[in-house]
């Protein structure tokens, strides 16, 4: 049975159909080749004719069989019987003066037909010969100052990425002119490209003016025009690698830092906890201070550019650390493994979010450093661990107010928690500046202007002050054994449920004035005659438990007494009794055997601080100003 018998009519019809169909156009194309204009130089006249030249139609420029037609997507085209036999060809605008040209307007080789080759052909022609002479000019780049140790034989050159970014290209050589200043003229074309200047080799590249790597320099023609004077700011190889005081003071700053780390637990027992977070702190800066130091080295940088990275994990691992310190430093109770893993979990999601960074190949790592191609990367992870640091900021700071309240509460002494007061004020001036840094930064986008050398400054600095608060934070580690003072009165001294005075009885008891109960006046009364009598002020570490065992009562009772009773806390209530014991020694010392101070520590204070801050609270003066218009009463 034959195939055709196997279909229907309409079957058969539509299967015959197709068959011619496919043999025809395949008979059509096989016979056929079509030539294709891909793109044209942006000058070519709108209303211009194209004609094709070939060795056979006797390279006849204006050729109307020739002439190239225009398809629904504005490309010209002509569609030519194949032939057997290869063959050359051009394109004109009608004469041999319009003629197409190379990419620099010269004379173009012709192009060949190959029979062998596809029956689409696209091309692109780079430009006309009549035109190019105007409308393509040659880039010309010119250095007007190069650095004061630049070799007076030196010869530069441009390498970038329209030469392979050799460092050494003959044909990219500069001259140097009687005016000292270096000219190069660059091969027609070149309209966006980015470069460098080079003595001869990549280890003699140019560089910043603090000699660090340079990124590469940006050439746009619609933006720069047909000429540019640059001038170059230092060669790497000769003050790249110099150390500058700042790089001095960081290293200073890293390696006492690593110096504490072996002394701080040498020193004394205290805060072994707290000193824990203290030295992991201190070796994470110190790693990240060298590693940024580094990275300012060429030779270091090629070979480890991965060091780069190191300081950028200090970014959500600062803040926590700093607060578990202070929280370890300040609250007894130990922080379990819970706490950590919490205020270090943003650090772990930083870490696996860098991980294609620390994948990436070391070339190309390079590239985009210098580059700054994945500056938006760092940018917005920078912007989050600011936020993210401000937090802790905040945290820190709010332990240590609630400190400072039940120090007052507690001790008489001066608590000397000023070095962390001060630590954390400089860590927000840290902040600002890391602030700064994205406002200096989007302003230089918003208006246009070069914002690069503020920030690197800011950078700079904020750098130097991560150094130097990691040596003032190790050095008051090993002088600061009382820090933890309040946590252990806290946790030493219980209230027994036995010695608080009930609700009921408090309200059966007639209410004085003062609004205490006659059972807490009377403890009032005994304390006010126990501190002139005994003069228990006079120990500078009087403690409010320490006296509510002298008087026989409970730290509540006596607190109520002090805070209701006299309307001031227990430090404040000590250190007037003091202050009135030093007006009366001062009086009686007709002879000045002692300094102020020296009477100051008579009567109980513990610092030259504590004395005047509490003396000028009582008398509204200075010790100075009191005894002078004492004299002048008399």
């Amino acid at each position: 049975m034959s195939i055709f018998t196997s279909f229907g009519t309409t079957k058969r019809t539509i299967f015959l159909s197709t068959l011619l169909l496919i043999f025809g156009v395949s008979a059509y194309s096989s016979d056929h080749i079509t030539i294709t204009i891909k793109h044209l130089p942006d000058y070519t006249p709108k209303e211009t004719e194209i004609f094709l030249v070939t060795s056979y139609n006797n390279w006849n420029p204006r050729d109307e069989n020739f002439q190239l037609k225009k398809n629904s997507q504005g490309e010209f085209f002509i569609t030519l019987p194949k032939r057997d036999k290869p063959f050359q060809y051009k394109f004109t605008r009608g004469t041999w003066l319009q003629v197409e040209g190379n990419d620099i307007g010269e004379i173009k080789q012709n192009r060949w037909y190959d029979p062998k080759g596809p029956e689409q052909i696209d091309v692109v022609i780079m430009s006309w010969q009549d035109m190019a002479k105007k409308y393509l000019n040659r880039v010309k780049i010119i250095v007007n100052e190069t650095p004061d140790e630049t070799p007076y034989d030196a010869t530069l050159f441009i390498a970038g990425d329209f030469n392979n970014w050799n460092p050494r290209d003959p044909e990219s050589k500069m001259s140097k002119h009687p005016d000292g200043k270096y000219y190069l003229s660059l091969p027609l074309g070149l309209k966006k490209f980015q470069y460098k200047i080079t003595r001869g080799s990549w280890e003699s590249v140019e560089g910043r003016d603090n000699g660090r790597a340079i990124h590469n320099r940006k050439y746009d023609i619609d933006v720069d025009g047909w000429k540019t004077e640059i001038k170059v700011n230092s060669w790497e190889d000769l003050s790249g690698n110099t150390m500058t005081p700042y790089m001095f003071l960081l290293l200073l700053g890293a390696f006492q830092g690593l110096l504490l780390i072996l002394s701080i637990f040498g020193i004394q027992e205290n805060n072994r906890k707290a000193n824990v977070v203290l030295i992991t702190l201190i070796l994470l800066t110190s790693i990240a201070i060298i590693c940024r130091v580094g990275t300012f080295y060429r030779d270091i940088f090629n070979a480890a550019p991965k060091l780069y990275l190191f300081p950028e994990m200090l970014l959500f691992l600062y803040g926590p650390l700093f607060y578990l310190y202070i929280k370890s430093l300040t609250i007894k109770e130990s922080i379990d493994a819970k706490d950590y893993f919490k205020r270090l979990a943003p650090f772990m999601i930083q870490l696996l979010i860098y991980t294609p960074m620390i994948a990436m190949p070391k070339d190309a790592f390079i590239d985009s450093v210098i580059n700054f191609k994945y500056a938006w990367f760092y940018q917005t992870v920078g912007g989050i661990g600011l936020l993210f640091s401000a937090y802790y900021w905040w945290r820190c700071r709010a332990i240590l107010k609630s400190q400072e309240e039940e120090s007052a509460a507690l001790l008489s002494e001066d608590r000397n928690l000023n070095y962390l007061n001060v630590v954390l004020t400089v860590y927000m001036v840290c902040l600002v500046i890391w602030a700064v840094l994205y406002i200096g930064g989007g302003a230089g986008f918003i208006f246009d202007f070069e914002s690069l050398p503020l920030i690197e400054f800011l950078v700079d600095v904020m750098w130097f002050i991560i150094a130097c608060v990691s040596f003032m934070m190790g050095y008051y580690a090993m002088n600061q054994p009382e820090i933890l003072r309040v946590s252990e009165l806290k946790s030493t001294h219980k209230i027994p449920e036995e010695e608080m005075i009930s609700e009921a009885n408090i309200g059966n008891s007639e209410e004085p004035s003062e609004g205490l109960s006659k059972e807490l006046l009377l403890i009032k009364d005994k304390l006010g005659e126990m501190m002139k009598s005994q003069f228990l002020f006079t120990n500078p570490r009087l403690t409010l438990p320490e006296l509510a065992k002298a008087l026989e009562t409970n730290t509540h009772d006596l607190s109520k007494v002090i805070n209701e009773g006299y309307n001031k806390n227990f430090y404040d209530f000590v250190n007037a009794y003091r202050v009135e014991a030093f007006i009366k020694e001062v009086l009686s010392d007709q002879r000045q055997e002692l300094t102020y101070l020296g009477h100051a520590y008579n009567v109980g204070f513990n610092s030259k601080t504590a004395f005047n801050r509490a003396f000028k609270k009582e008398t509204g003066q200075t010790p100075t100003q009191y005894f002078n218009q004492k004299k002048q009463l008399m």
